[in-house]
């Protein structure tokens, strides 16, 4: 599993022209970052990784332009995102990201990303309507929609007596060691389901190159885009059945 999360942090790397991998492994395993990874069956026991998603908590220092003033406050952050080149254009990101809102009980506009990529502001515009950008000056941005309802606004200003309150306006917001839980929760979950502990990863001598040619994009769309969640526990296996339906796309 290690070796699937370094492999596909250096293709987003190459992707996104950085001069080093910003995901692997051991990054994970030092922080509290969750992955998201995306997969598809080329056959019933055998799986390919598509892409990955990973997120963050993040305190960081938000400037509102509407009240013209900074506060910091706990922000869930998108720290790399990358859907190999054969998948793009398919609805395979927007499955993913939309995978992680519901996960989290997050909207987009309460999302801080950090670094994007041209691409990526355009993702958010095509899907989400976010375009007013706010740049923070700390490799983040947010969007001006980040404080459109009162809700963000009394998260906003609470943040500034030192409280940890979440920005989501859909649902309340799990802590940590909710999250830790429920991760756990999953894992067994999945251990004891026979079919998913009979997984096996289907490695290429070049991982790029070969770990798609043997996969029909939309064969078997309800089993494949399965959301495989990592966080620090990142030996464990997540699978989440998918909850696609034939106009996701």
């Amino acid at each position: 599993m290690g070796w699937m999360i370094d492999e596909m942090g250096k293709v987003s790397a190459i992707a996104q022209k950085l001069r080093s991998p910003i995901t692997s492994a051991e990054m994970l395993i030092n922080s509290d970052h969750v992955l998201y990874m995306m997969i598809e069956h080329n056959t019933s026991a055998n799986f390919v990784v598509v892409g990955i998603l990973k997120m963050g908590w993040k305190k960081l220092c938000l400037y509102n332009k509407a009240v013209g003033f900074c506060k910091e406050t706990m922000v869930y952050c998108l720290m790399d995102f990358y859907i190999h080149e054969s998948r793009q254009h398919k609805g395979y990101g927007k499955y993913l990201i939309d995978y992680m809102l519901q996960d989290m009980h997050l909207c987009a506009k309460n999302l801080a990303i950090e670094k994007p990529t041209k691409n990526l502001l355009q993702f958010m515009w095509k899907h989400f309507q976010l375009s007013k950008i706010v740049n923070q000056g700390n490799y983040f941005i947010i969007y001006e929609d980040f404080f459109d309802d009162a809700f963000n606004e009394r998260s906003f200003n609470n943040s500034a007596n030192g409280a940890s309150t979440s920005l989501c306006t859909c649902q309340s917001m799990q802590g940590q060691n909710e999250l830790q839980t429920h991760c756990e929760t999953v894992g067994a979950t999945v251990q004891e389901n026979t079919e998913c502990s009979q997984l096996n990863y289907s490695p290429g001598i070049n991982f790029v190159e070969n770990q798609f040619k043997e996969v029909n994009a939309f064969q078997n769309a309800q089993q494949d885009r399965n959301p495989v969640k990592q966080d620090q526990t990142f030996y464990q296996k997540y699978s989440i059945q998918s909850m696609l339906n034939d106009n996701s796309m």
